[in-house]
């Protein structure tokens, strides 16, 4: 199988008759609800992931992006931060 790129430009820029299953991932990176995030961060950038569906059993529960995954760890790292300051402040000389 192909990249998409490879697959149009053999067919000279067209579609055509082209189906999704000749470019799809046959068994594409998904996720669980209750996986950590920093180890689907490991994971994304492992395999240069930038959407990882959430799947739940069969059910798709929603998409998460690396953006999503940048964000949450951001969020955690500058949270853990303030409240070091907050110790370190607070504590006696």
């Amino acid at each position: 199988m192909g990249s998409a790129g490879d697959l149009l430009a053999a067919s000279g820029g067209t579609l055509g008759d082209l189906r999704v299953s000749a470019i799809a991932v046959p068994e594409p990176l998904t996720a669980t609800p209750g996986i950590d995030v920093m180890e689907l961060r490991r994971i994304m950038l492992e395999r240069h992931a930038r959407y990882v569906p959430v799947m739940d059993g069969g059910t798709l529960m929603g998409v998460v992006s690396f953006h999503d995954v940048a964000k949450a760890v951001y969020e955690e790292q500058s949270f853990e931060n303030q409240m070091l300051k907050s110790y370190i402040q607070d504590s006696p000389v």
